[in-house]
């Protein structure tokens, strides 16, 4: 699990020079400032929670997340978002 973790922490960290690089550097298109913004606030709670021994972790239940879950979305905090994500995965035509 750990080097998985060192994984998911090396992409958290890119994505978060890539942002900041954006935010300092880039075009500042006013039309998703606010989503960069809050990315950026998610991803730095996440490094927080990596560095806290917290990652991983149902904000709402407190058991751990799947691996999986986490390596799509790294900022998940709870299991309701991947109940929310289930909705969107393809069901199979044939039983």
């Amino acid at each position: 699990m750990e080097s998985n973790l060192d994984y998911i922490y090396n992409e958290l960290r890119e994505t978060k020079t890539e942002l900041l690089t954006y935010l300092n550097y880039g075009d500042r298109d006013v039309r998703i400032l606010k989503y960069i913004k809050d990315e950026l606030r998610d991803i730095e709670a996440a490094l927080e929670k990596v560095d806290n021994g917290e990652y991983g972790k149902c904000e709402l239940s407190g058991e751990y997340l799947p691996y999986d879950f986490l390596q799509t979305i790294p900022t998940a905090r709870s299991a309701s978002e991947l109940n929310q994500m289930e909705q969107y995965y393809r069901k199979p035509i044939y039983s």
